[in-house]
């Protein structure tokens, strides 16, 4: 008799999906065949535990199972047959039959069918991954390692259930189809409705010796490395789709998506603002004055900049094309270099005295027009 679902993963009833998964990783590890080669029931307490994550992390599965327990598996309830209690026909079925009967279907003598088609083997999953990148990384495009934890093709079988072909059958149940068709008789007529093999799970066929890593399913799970190309011009907050390298599929039904979402982590120089790159260099009081050419980082190394005599605090320098590389685009935005003039302080007496007597000898003239404060700007605008 099959253990209950939640005890063979250790979880209690209300335990949401994390909980399942960290349950069930930390049972592969424990029990996969990789690390147990000698213990026969590891194997099978692995299989177990696979079977028990499969149904528990699909909603549609764990909902039936909740409800009808093992026998409501079996008999395949709420996945395309829409049994309702004790066997009888749901009211969908019901109604659907009663249409089809006023069309011709029990009232002229004929059978009426519903039928649904088979699930097959299940489709991976969607698997969403967090990918940190540096500025350069995001803006100039790399090649990155992607590690995660799901579901990859069996190595051992290539994804095909079983290393030995002749091994898979048709299934004996409904004869390769991967359905099978059931007869009701009610007080309206007699009913016919089809629904997947539960031997096969519709897929027509069945391993009489199945892959002793994957259990016959063609997928394990455990950690997986993908290599992606990361575009250039990529920013924080945005996602990229690999299409086929999520979760691996059963029996060579489709693998899911890798979605990545991009984390750009704070640059030491350089801040972003679009395509657009900002930077501030310090520059003494005498340096703006005087002029001075200095060095700034950029996406590909260093660059000089000259500032002209009588530079000015918050002044800007702007290096065309030095920017970040549009995202599917042409071209790329700007480098802007800001200047922050530092004024000195703790000034001896001698310091003091040179720069008194430079005050004494530049007028205004050297100064240049002053724009006017904030405050001297509403003054104004209140005695208008």
């Amino acid at each position: 008799m099959k253990r209950d679902y939640y005890e063979v993963l250790g979880v209690p009833r209300d335990a949401d999906l994390n909980q399942i998964k960290k349950a069930y990783r930390r049972l592969a590890r424990q029990l996969h065949p990789d690390v147990n080669h000698n213990d026969p029931e590891c194997e099978e307490k692995f299989k177990e535990a696979t079977e028990a994550y499969e149904v528990l992390s699909d909603p549609e599965k764990r909902s039936l199972y909740d409800a009808y327990g093992h026998a409501g598996l079996r008999r395949g309830a709420g996945v395309g047959t829409d049994f309702g209690f004790d066997g009888f026909p749901g009211f969908d079925d019901l109604f659907g039959s009663l249409f089809d009967a006023f069309s011709g279907g029990i009232f002229s003598g004929t059978r009426s069918y519903r039928t649904t088609a088979p699930p097959g083997p299940a489709a991976g999953e969607d698997l969403v991954v967090e990918v940190e990148l540096t500025l350069e990384e995001a803006a100039l495009g790399t090649e990155k390692q992607i590690v995660f934890e799901g579901y990859g093709t069996c190595e051992a079988c290539g994804g095909q259930g079983t290393i030995n072909p002749a091994s898979v059958r048709t299934c004996p149940d409904c004869g390769g189809h991967g359905r099978i068709r059931t007869v009701r008789r009610t007080m309206l007529g007699q009913f016919v409705q089809t629904g997947p093999c539960s031997r096969c799970s519709g897929t027509g066929e069945v391993i009489t010796a199945p892959c002793q890593m994957c259990g016959g399913t063609g997928r394990v799970y455990g950690e997986r490395t993908v290599s992606v190309r990361i575009p250039a011009g990529i920013d924080s907050g945005q996602r990229i789709r690999v299409s086929g390298r999520g979760g691996a599929g059963e029996r060579g039904a489709r693998a899911g998506n890798l979605y990545l979402d991009v984390k750009v982590v704070p640059h030491d120089f350089l801040e972003r603002r679009g395509d657009d790159l900002y930077c501030t260099v310090d520059l003494t009081m005498v340096q703006a004055a005087l002029g001075v050419t200095v060095v700034v980082p950029t996406l590909e190394g260093e660059e000089e900049v000259t500032f002209p005599p009588g530079t000015q605090p918050g002044d800007v320098k702007v290096l065309k094309g030095q920017g970040v590389p549009r995202l599917h685009g042409h071209g790329r935005g700007d480098l802007h270099v800001i200047a922050r003039v530092l004024v000195p302080k703790g000034l001896d007496e001698q310091q003091r005295r040179l720069l008194q007597e430079f005050e004494e000898t530049c007028g205004p003239q050297h100064y240049g027009a002053r724009s006017e404060g904030v405050f001297q700007k509403l003054r104004h605008w209140f005695s208008g």
